[in-house]
């Protein structure tokens, strides 16, 4: 007897959700639009982040040699660095470091001009998420010229005044130690 009921519910149910459907008296007045503001984000954020025109031909004339990785990460290694072991995410990092914007060049920020290495614990977002993926890849006593996307940068928004929005970066980087 019970499985009479569960089946006269289950009827009851799909009946309800068929008419529903059929009827559309639960549907919205612009069906194509997000229903919510964080479907509408989801939406206008692009799938796959590109560089600017403008940026893809500075790479092109000034790091066409630059070796890189899937997620939009190029550098150039300037002096290899000693043993086979690199910092894991949770270390604790010293590096000395020059920021440049990659449009124009422009400095915006050196540890050389505060004569003062920057220490940080990497992979535990501190950083910039460019900055996580290339130091785990270092090795101590590297230098590497970095350029990093704007996505693992300081993303669409920036960093005004200093970083423009959209803005790709261009580091020298060398690791000084990691414990």
């Amino acid at each position: 007897m019970r499985s009479a009921y569960i089946l006269i519910a289950l009827i009851v149910v799909m009946g309800s959700i068929a008419f529903v459907a059929r009827s559309g008296i639960l549907s919205r007045e612009k069906p194509g639009e997000p229903a919510n503001k964080y479907m509408r984000e989801a939406m206008d954020t692009p799938q796959s982040p590109q560089l600017s025109t403008a940026e893809s031909t500075v790479i092109a004339e000034k790091y066409n040699t630059a070796t890189s990785r899937a997620s939009g990460l190029r550098f150039l290694i300037r002096a290899p660095g000693g043993g086979n072991a690199s910092p894991r995410s949770g270390q604790e990092v010293t590096v000395n470091y020059e920021g440049r914007l990659l449009l124009d060049g422009k400095k915006f920020d050196s540890s050389y001009d505060r004569h003062e290495p920057f220490a940080f614990m990497t992979g535990v977002g501190r950083v910039i998420p460019g900055w996580d993926l290339m130091i785990q890849e270092m090795k101590l006593g590297e230098k590497r010229t970095v350029i990093i996307p704007w996505w693992l940068a300081y993303g669409a928004a920036g960093r005004p005044p200093v970083i423009p929005p959209k803005a790709s970066l261009v580091f020298e980087i060398e690791l000084l130690d990691f414990h």
